[in-house]
């Protein structure tokens, strides 16, 4: 049996007429990659729906934590219901009594981001740290010189491997590498931007 994943912010309880994306959500178990802690009183769970990133924030008493993610996880695996109302705000019903309130975020949210500001090489996602497929990294010059940039992998026996190497960035550009460029085993490797000078430059990764 498919298990699902229930929350509600209230939002549309109280405005039946308005409803949207950001007010209810139903998540497949399957879809749940992590939850981690996003704050002193949140707690995110980020979902993989055909690989795109979707978070849902469970906003939680102060320290809460573990036992809200123990809850979360007992439900899932003992449960013989079709649906399991984690944070279910309109009803109030809610999987752990320390859970308030909820946030449906459905856009890609921002994974990564660094101020590079010299030639040091800098080390944007660690080697076991990827959680989920990356959609896209941008690089934004924020000088005004043209940057070079080089992004490139870096395994645990020193071997690098080049995505791009000293691209140039003309001053106010922007330059965009998509999932496909970034399509990349993270048990192995890490992710490095290094640059060629020292022109700053914003980095994001979705």
């Amino acid at each position: 049996m498919k298990t699902w994943l229930l929350f509600t912010t209230g939002d549309g309880t109280s405005d039946p007429l308005n409803w949207d994306s950001s007010d209810a959500g139903l998540y497949s178990r399957e879809d749940l990659k992590t939850i981690k802690p996003s704050g002193p009183n949140s707690l995110d769970m980020v979902f993989d729906i055909l690989g795109r990133i979707q978070t849902v924030t469970l906003k939680i008493k102060n320290g809460s934590h573990i036992q809200v993610i123990s809850s979360i996880i007992n439900s899932i695996e003992k449960s013989d219901q079709a649906t399991i109302a984690i944070a279910d705000v309109g009803s109030g019903n809610f999987v752990n009594p320390s859970i308030y309130d909820v946030e449906i975020k459905t856009g890609t949210p921002v994974l990564y981001y660094n101020k590079i500001v010299n030639a040091t090489a800098v080390k944007i996602i660690d080697i076991n740290t990827k959680l989920t497929n990356l959609t896209s990294m941008t690089i934004a010059n924020v000088h005004s010189a043209a940057a070079t940039v080089q992004v490139y992998l870096l395994d645990a026996a020193g071997i690098l491997y080049y995505i791009i190497k000293d691209v140039v960035i003309p001053v106010g550009s922007t330059l965009k590498l998509e999932s496909d460029e970034l399509d990349y085993n993270g048990d192995i490797f890490n992710l490095y931007v290094k640059l060629g000078g020292s022109t700053p430059v914003d980095v994001i990764v979705r």
